[in-house]
């Protein structure tokens, strides 16, 4: 018989809520083995359900956050020579699973969501732990793909903070 937590999982992500809340603190080792290169933690403590992104480019880290509780961190690559923007934005309006850069020859930008202007937070295959994009934020797709589950997760409109 499976442990209850794990017979739930599937049903609570169907309805929206994020693994790490629907789990208690000693399923976290399950959460990593379920979602592979993003990790998670729990907290019990929550004062708001609000959604938000913090993007940090000095240690070249994504967390998203529920409330106080972390539900999602993975590393990222942003933009060379300082080419990714800094500050405060909400995410969107533009929001593709399959999008392509317009300013790149077609290349492909897999779970994008938009930040500002042409700068996305992405899908992609190679996402060394040092600044390597023309601007966006790339998040691996290899493993259990990080960046389809904050596609998913990440509603247009959520606060994103960028600082070094």
């Amino acid at each position: 018989m499976q442990a209850p937590s794990t017979t739930l999982l599937a049903p609570l992500l169907a309805i929206g809520l994020s693994a790490a809340t629907a789990l208690p603190a000693q399923d976290v080792p399950l959460l990593s083995r379920i979602f592979g290169n993003a990790s998670f933690s729990s907290s019990s403590s929550l004062t708001t359900k609000e959604k938000r992104v913090e993007i940090n480019l000095t240690t070249q880290q994504l967390k998203a956050y529920q409330g106080r509780r972390l539900v999602m961190q993975t590393k990222i690559s942003s933009g060379k020579n300082r080419g990714t923007p800094t500050g405060s934005f909400r995410a969107g309006p533009y929001k593709n699973k399959e999008h392509y850069s317009s300013l790149y020859d077609n290349a492909p930008m897999p779970w994008s969501i938009q930040v500002t202007g042409h700068i996305f937070i992405h899908g992609y295959s190679i996402v060394p732990e040092f600044p390597a994009s023309h601007g966006c934020i790339r998040v691996p797709i290899s493993g259990r793909n990080p960046a389809k589950r904050l596609f998913e997760w990440l509603d247009v409109g959520t606060p994103i903070k960028i600082a070094y």
